[in-house]
């Protein structure tokens, strides 16, 4: 068996059967030209759904996947940072102690975001793979729904 943590996605979705390499070459493309992530782009021009996804990410990074749609939100949490934050890095912090902050991440590999989280809390992130689709409607619930 491969090491999956030191290949990137588009290599894995290749490996693994999801994707075709013209597939992985069109959302490359497009990423250059427009930003977002590969990922995403991939879902959008529907090349791949969003569970394959999820999956091959947690292969990749080693971590558990956790279904924000079934989880209980701890909203104390949630103010300890900022939703556009949240927005622009596809994060949540959806539950944690004085010492931990949980986060679902769409990019469990993004270690810049885990570490200003870690800098904007003063805790110490315990990273969570989640849908981006189930981040998006936690942060909807989290900070603009209840208001």
């Amino acid at each position: 068996m491969t090491d999956k943590t030191n290949k990137k996605i588009g290599e894995i979705l290749i490996e693994d059967g999801l994707i075709q390499p013209a597939q992985l070459a069109e959302a490359l493309e497009h990423q250059k030209l427009h930003g977002g992530l590969v990922g995403q782009i991939l879902i959008e021009k529907k090349f791949l759904d969003e569970d394959s996804l999820v999956s091959a990410l947690g292969k990749q990074a080693r971590v558990p996947y956790i279904p924000l749609c079934r989880y209980a939100m701890n909203p104390e949490m949630a103010t300890l940072l900022k939703a556009d934050f949240c927005n622009t890095n596809l994060v949540v912090a959806f539950d944690g102690d004085a010492r931990k902050v949980f986060l679902a991440m769409a990019d469990p590999l993004d270690k810049e975001t885990v570490e200003r989280v870690r800098t904007m809390t003063g805790r110490a992130p315990k990273v969570y793979i989640s849908r981006i689709s189930e981040i998006l409607n936690a942060i909807f619930y989290l900070y603009h729904e209840k208001k």
